[in-house]
């Protein structure tokens, strides 16, 4: 940390003397590693992202041996991430993980991944691979890191995502119970049931498939189906048609 901090020091010394007075062209052919990484993080920090990520680029290509190019790597991905080119974003972080093992910057990586699969994530009824290799990536990242400062909001982002892979289900459930397909959408609401109970789509999912078997005339399941429901959620909007359900399936028994 020391030498880092030290060699930090330097490129303020190596600019003040490479870098040519106002407006004059910067002559880069010049520029130390330091100095280059230091001329590439002022165009990040100015936002110009694309001007960024072809100078951290070439700090990766031309001084892949200093031990600068891997924060060139973290930030070529944070540039391509800001410039919402997720899908290289991912990439670029995959190479900071996979080239520079030892890197301060792997554990971040490592959860911008998944951000960056997240960022590509679709809506519910439309395809869900990134919403799944987002899942994927957030739930390794927490077993790999359970102290890290960013397992809450890993955690909020899976959770997120599981939500959004419940009203997928949900809505499945619910085409088949439109259609009269009863059975099909019992099997809808119950994956959801088993995979996604602790999302806000469960409540629903319980209910509609506690009215699907009430239909089918399976009045034992769907009475055990309908308590359920007034149990686990006594405030519910499905409560009261419940507790009617309830009363007509034990007059029917």
């Amino acid at each position: 940390m020391i030498c880092r901090n030290l060699r930090l020091g330097l490129i303020f010394i190596s600019l003040a003397i490479i870098f040519v007075d106002c407006g004059k062209k910067i002559q880069k052919e010049n520029l130390s590693a330091e100095a280059y990484f230091e001329y590439a993080k002022r165009l990040f920090d100015r936002k110009k992202y694309v001007d960024a990520i072809t100078e951290f680029t070439v700090i990766t290509l031309k001084f892949s041996g200093n031990p600068l190019v891997d924060d060139a790597q973290f930030y070529l991905a944070e540039s391509h991430f800001l410039s919402e080119e997720y899908l290289i974003a991912g990439a670029e972080y995959q190479k900071v993980i996979n080239d520079y093992p030892e890197s301060a910057f792997v554990e971040e990586s490592f959860y911008k991944m998944g951000l960056s699969y997240h960022a590509l994530s679709q809506r519910s009824e439309l395809d869900q691979e990134y919403t799944l290799k987002a899942m994927r990536q957030f739930q390794n990242f927490i077993e790999a890191y359970p102290e890290s400062q960013f397992r809450e909001k890993a955690e909020q982002k899976l959770f997120e995502l599981r939500s959004k892979l419940a009203r997928k289900q949900l809505m499945g459930g619910d085409v088949y119970r439109k259609m009269g397909i009863y059975d099909s959408a019992v099997i809808y609401y119950n994956i959801l049931l088993d995979k996604y109970y602790d999302t806000p789509q469960a409540e629903a999912a319980l209910y509609w498939k506690a009215v699907c078997l009430f239909k089918m005339k399976e009045y034992s399941e769907a009475l055990t189906n309908f308590t359920a429901l007034v149990e686990k959620y006594p405030k519910s909007r499905y409560r009261r048609d419940a507790q009617s359900r309830i009363s007509e399936i034990q007059e029917k028994q």
